[in-house]
């Protein structure tokens, strides 16, 4: 019952948009101008958008190289200044050269340990007094190896004529000053071994018999567990073992003076030793 009131009014509308098109001749021409104008606006907005997103990315990237700038500033400023440089003039010709310090001869502790052990060792099993010959003797024990310490203990050993408190007795006395020390690494930088230079000089009742002399000794080492008894720790406290050992007469230098025969008689009066060697010495007991 509804439809043909519908109809009318549906038919009512077209015929007055008919009527206002018929008079409107340019009615498709403001048509066309209304889409350009909205075309226009959305390009205007779009182009907005990005100039602002563009500010805003510029804006975000000048705040980051500031930062970076003050942490630069800042890390700068923090970092300590370069130690500053004596320079020594000479008079005679007005040149110039830096002043050696002693922080150019600083080595790490590993290098300290190594040297202090080599220098420690050398003075002790090149060395000889009566008064201190067991300390020469367990000193230089406290540092060999198993194998060594045997042939260490045979060269002590009381039956031997040749040991040196049968050879040097209590008159002698051999005094060794250690002087330059070389450590020797293997292809990976690791320390196996240390070349140390040395002097000798042979006293009779405290005066010099006989001028000094130069050796070389070439020592090979490696680090065992750490020494067991207290002795040994007090010497050797970080286990540091001798494999092997040879000490040459430096090229250049005079003869050593040969050593003083001992008559039987001599060998008769001499004073024993209190010190004993080892028949079967292991490692920290020998």
């Amino acid at each position: 019952m509804n439809k043909q009131p519908d109809a009318d009014k549906l038919a009512a509308e077209l015929a007055a948009a008919r009527t206002l098109i018929e008079s409107h001749a340019n009615i498709q021409q403001l048509l066309d101008l209304a889409a350009d104008e909205a075309d226009r606006r959305a390009i205007e907005i779009e182009t907005s958008r990005r100039l602002a997103w563009r500010v805003a990315g510029a804006f975000g990237a000048m705040g980051l190289a500031a930062l970076l700038v003050a942490g630069g500033a800042v890390a700068t400023a923090m970092r300590p200044a370069a130690a500053p440089e004596v320079l020594v003039v000479n008079r005679a010709d007005g040149s110039t050269q830096r002043l050696t310090t002693l922080v150019d001869f600083q080595m790490n502790p590993e290098e300290s340990t190594i040297r202090r052990n080599v220098s420690t060792f050398v003075s002790a099993r090149e060395g000889y007094s009566y008064e201190q010959a067991d300390t020469h003797y367990y000193t230089t024990a406290a540092f060999l190896s198993p194998q060594l310490q045997a042939q260490w203990g045979r060269m002590w050993d009381a039956s031997n004529p040749d040991s040196p408190p049968r050879r040097l007795k209590k008159e002698r006395r051999i005094r060794v000053t250690v002087g330059a020390i070389t450590l020797l690494r293997n292809g990976l930088g690791t320390v196996i071994g240390a070349r140390a230079g040395f002097t000798k000089t042979e006293l009779l009742n405290d005066v010099e018999d006989g001028a000094p002399t130069s050796w070389i000794a070439n020592i090979s080492f490696h680090w065992v567990s750490q020494p067991t008894t207290e002795r040994d720790r007090r010497i050797n406290d970080l286990g540091m073992e001798i494999t092997d050992y040879t000490a040459d007469r430096d090229i250049g230098t005079g003869r050593l003076p040969p050593a003083k025969p001992i008559r039987e008689a001599e060998q008769r009066t001499a004073s024993p030793m209190a010190l004993v060697s080892p028949t079967n010495p292991q490692r920290g007991t020998p």
